[in-house]
């Protein structure tokens, strides 16, 4: 098992508050693992752990209640201290089911997981109002995967062991199964079974979802283009949809944890974009997947473009494995100046980044960034990616 860095935080959070804490992420990232690990430690602590996985028929029939006497049953009168509940959305009403757990048993610690966070956040919202706290596990990062590595001490040594890791994790992603298959044959073959059998399968279970072959479409499309700007009306008349469905899809392919967006930086709408936004995938290996193209990387027009989306994506998981909130957006004019990220944390001042894949100086719209808004900003290259996604 790859330590996940989640781990303490989430741990901590069970032992310290009095809330339900729930893990979201895709499937086959590794949430029944993280659960497991942290029902063996509470163990080591002398704590009676009940783990309930409703993907089982006998275990969702234990939970899938909303009667207090019968919830008493399980876990009072069987003196439970901390309960696990993996793939909570499939509790017919997992909000009150919870709810009634937090209310009447406070003595109960919870934690649990959701592979969908359409399903099971729209089923929490309101009964668990200020209830509880919610993490997102992703699939491994770059952090996890070089520690696991028996990482040098040496600067230059370690710099040299993450180059070595680079180019597989580009193509092949970070989905534990996957990363740790050796044979490239088998990567590609596990890829394409978490995107049909896991993220389409959730995908295609949620009642937005009427046109299967269309979110297929539309996945494939944005892998076409991740790092630039959506066009909402252009997606729609190349995928013959209407614009209001593929708003919709996006909305759902998000929530799946298959897409995340990036929206425009912008305090002078005269001069600044304001509505488009950017798409990047959440794992690299199932962009490349979508589209077929597993080439080395020095051979592709496309490697620019999975820089970026591997830097911003590394760039999220560090922010969540550390429980940091930050405000994420890029800032382009109507002149064609373009910053490629930047960041503001609570009580920091604004960051700016523009990635290159290759050797380079920062662009003209970097200067024209800087003289707008007073912030410098870095140019991240294979020199001194490193730390930005680390640290």
């Amino acid at each position: 098992m790859i330590p996940r860095l989640i781990e303490d935080l989430v741990f901590s959070s069970l032992t310290s508050f009095q809330k339900i804490i729930l893990v979201l992420g895709a499937r086959q990232v590794g949430k029944t693992t993280l659960v497991c690990d942290i029902g063996k430690k509470l163990e080591g602590e002398n704590k009676k752990v009940l783990y309930l996985n409703c993907d089982l028929s006998e275990d969702i029939a234990a939970i899938n209640t909303t009667s207090k006497a019968v919830l008493e049953r399980l876990l009072v009168l069987s003196n439970i201290d901390v309960l696990l509940i993996d793939e909570a959305q499939r509790i017919d009403n997992p909000g009150l089911t919870l709810k009634i757990i937090h209310d009447n048993f406070p003595q109960i610690r919870v934690l649990a997981t959701g592979s969908s966070s359409f399903d099971l956040k729209n089923k929490l919202s309101d009964p668990l109002t200020g209830r509880y706290i919610d993490f997102t596990l992703y699939p491994l990062s770059f952090t996890e995967v070089l520690r696991a590595n028996d990482p040098s001490p040496n600067e230059i040594l370690l710099k040299n062991q993450a180059d070595e890791l680079l180019p597989q994790i580009m193509l092949y992603g970070l989905y534990p199964e996957v990363y740790l298959e050796s044979d490239p044959g088998q990567k590609q073959i596990l890829l394409d079974k978490i995107l049909e059998s896991y993220l389409y399968k959730d995908i295609l279970t949620f009642q937005r979802v009427k046109n299967s072959q269309a979110i297929k479409n539309l996945s494939k499309a944005l892998a076409y283009q991740i790092g630039s700007e959506v066009n909402e009306n252009e997606l729609s008349n190349r995928l013959k949809i209407d614009r209001k469905t593929v708003v919709n899809y996006l909305d759902v392919l998000e929530k799946a944890y298959v897409i995340m967006s990036l929206h425009p930086y912008s305090k002078n709408p005269r001069r600044e974009i304001g509505g488009h936004y950017k798409i990047y995938f959440v794992d690299l290996g199932i962009r490349n997947a979508l589209i077929g193209d597993f080439n080395p990387l020095d051979i592709r027009t496309d490697a620019g473009s999975l820089w970026e989306n591997f830097l911003f994506i590394e760039r999220m998981k560090l922010f969540a494995n550390s429980g940091k909130s930050v405000t994420s957006n890029f800032w382009r004019n109507y002149g064609g100046a373009e910053v490629d990220y930047l960041e503001k944390a609570t009580n920091q001042g604004l960051k700016a980044f523009e990635f290159k894949y290759g050797a380079g100086i920062l662009s003209r719209g970097a200067g024209s960034f800087t003289r707008d808004y007073g912030a410098e900003v870095k140019l991240i290259s294979q020199d001194n990616y490193l730390n930005f996604i680390t640290n």
